[in-house]
């Protein structure tokens, strides 16, 4: 199997210095909390708090750090990883490629339930998912539920629950969560960079408290946006605004925290996020390897996912995640989020996914690497029997030509004569037939008693949150 080592872009001397900007800005700058409770309580447990400043001292970060690297981290065990390599689907789409128009159309509640099943058909070939999207037909309350409701009922994979940002709906999911086996327990808090704690994500960690065993608080700071586009201290100003946030939520919400930090790049030209670029790629190693730091161990295998700004499955969208799942493969990462999805989060493509595990197939077959033994006797055998026979005919040929050569579905390797005497020709047409191939060999169905309790919690939801 081939497998490298990580390289490593920030040396000792350079961690520590950031280290050492982030405690200074988290005590001179100090965070921003638009919560009166939260202030009171971080006053209570003698916090320095200035209006609606809180300004947490060095002593008290380096509790809160110490405390971070002393709770389990999942996945950090330094196991050899496998050479099977996975792709999973993420859950933010608004819009669908509809492969019959070739056009992005919104994700209707139908169109939804249409991509869970064939989200679910595409576990037959190494993908992971459920509902790949939000219902825009429906009140932006209620979304997050059908999104769920959708996802159960369709997807073997479907169980867990969806992320919640919105305290009315977390109920809810909560409640749907437990029906399937399947707990709500962490709240994600999205720091709104800079510097301040607030947003529908932190009300929903207070509104949850009481259901709720821990919470992990992040951000997505853009560096020349919401941060310095120097990387290093943007990630000196990532730190300060999540570990300030961190010590202020674990007074108020009173549940362990587990916090890491986020920075993307930004076009300048066109004021998106860049996600798919070289500079992604660059960023993410980086920010992990200061996640690392504040875990007290050293960095795994690359975080995997799939991004780019093309909207349609193109040679923009095949060339940035092919470049991205390359890279982070030979670093031992074997899990990809984002199949599917283009225009960053926002858009669903079927074809795309199929895409998608063909470039997967063509990685995991390069990291499994070649078998270079030769043992005198039997080449000798072999190459005599070849002169006199022809190499392609020999039994052992035959035996090993799918242990040597990974077989594509999608990609071309025909000679150019017999391309041209097919009508076969357009690897986008195939793929979106495999797509229909795909979806038509859909056979899930989620347990009568099951189905009958997401039908109420989604009837009482929608009483009370659709109006």
């Amino acid at each position: 199997m081939l497998l490298l080592p990580r390289p490593r872009l920030l040396d000792s001397g350079q961690m520590e210095r950031i280290h050492g900007a982030a405690i200074r800005i988290v005590g001179e700058v100090g965070l921003r909390v638009g919560s009166p409770e939260a202030l009171v309580a971080a006053e209570r447990a003698g916090l320095r708090v200035v209006g609606e400043r809180v300004f947490p001292d060095r002593r008290t970060c380096e509790e809160f750090i110490a405390e971070s690297r002393a709770m389990p981290h999942e996945g950090e065990d330094g196991e050899e990883p496998e050479p099977r390599v996975e792709l999973s689907v993420c859950q933010y789409a608004n819009h669908v490629h509809d492969i019959e128009s070739d056009t992005i159309v919104p994700f209707t509640t139908e169109r939804l339930r249409e991509a869970a099943k064939f989200v679910d058909t595409a576990a037959s070939r190494g993908v992971r998912g459920k509902a790949p999207g939000c219902p825009v037909d429906v009140a932006p309350e209620l979304q997050p539920v059908v999104q769920y409701k959708i996802g159960a009922e369709c997807c073997r994979d479907g169980r867990g629950p969806v992320e919640v940002r919105s305290p009315g709906v977390l109920p809810y999911v909560m409640d749907m969560a437990e029906a399937l086996g399947h707990r709500y327990t962490q709240q994600p808090i999205y720091v709104v960079s800079p510097l301040t704690l607030g947003g529908d994500s932190f009300e929903c960690a207070l509104a949850g408290r009481e259901r709720l065993e821990s919470v992990w608080v992040s951000n997505m700071s853009s560096a020349g946006g919401t941060a310095p586009i120097h990387l290093g201290r943007a990630l000196a100003l990532a730190v300060a605004e999540v570990m300030a946030a961190g010590i202020v939520a674990r007074e108020v919400v009173g549940l362990p925290v587990e916090w890491s930090i986020r920075v993307c790049p930004l076009d300048p030209r066109t004021m998106a996020l860049s996600l798919g670029s070289p500079e992604e790629v660059l960023f993410q190693w980086a920010y992990e390897e200061v996640n690392a730091f504040y875990r007290g161990r050293e960095p795994g295998p690359p975080w995997g996912s799939l991004h780019s700004q093309a909207k349609l499955p193109n040679a923009q969208a095949a060339a940035e995640r092919m470049a991205a799942m390359m890279m982070n493969a030979v670093f031992g990462t074997r899990i990809f989020a984002g199949a599917g999805r283009l225009s960053l989060d926002e858009v669903f493509s079927a074809e795309q996914l199929m895409i998608d595990c063909e470039l997967r197939d063509h990685v995991a077959r390069l990291i499994s690497g070649v078998d270079v033994e030769c043992e005198a006797s039997a080449c000798v055998s072999e190459v005599m029997a070849g002169v006199e026979e022809g190499f392609l005919g020999l039994e052992s040929t035959a035996r090993a030509y799918r242990e040597s050569y990974w077989l594509p579905a999608l990609f071309e390797r025909r000679s150019l004569g017999e391309w041209l005497a097919q009508n076969d020709r357009d690897l986008s047409r195939r793929a979106k037939e495999m797509a229909r191939e795909s979806r038509r060999q859909y056979d899930y169905e989620l347990e009568p008693e099951l189905r009958r309790e997401l039908e109420r919690i989604h009837a009482s939801a929608e009483r009370e949150l659709a109006g």
